[in-house]
């Protein structure tokens, strides 16, 4: 195990991490996205996906384009800078 993260990590449905590996995105119950840095293991940034839980994410293979998919049957496409 390289680390545990145990914080804000009690409603995760989804995960994806970016293929550098320095990206950890997690998809919530509470229908938010949040992207964590694993250099320094703190949180980048949260988008709001909706009301419905986040059950599924994919990650182009440049980083820049997450589609995330809800409860709800609405699909997100997200550009991260």
């Amino acid at each position: 195990m390289l680390h545990e993260f145990s914080d804000n990590f009690n409603s995760v449905e989804s995960l994806v991490i970016s293929p550098n590996g320095k990206i950890l995105i997690c998809g919530n119950y509470d229908g938010t996205i949040k992207l964590w840095s694993l250099e320094t293991l703190k949180p980048l940034h949260t988008f709001q996906d909706g009301s419905s839980s986040v059950l599924g994410l994919a990650l182009s293979r440049d980083s820049k384009t997450l589609a995330s998919s809800n409860e709800d049957s609405t699909v997100h496409i997200w550009q991260i800078k």
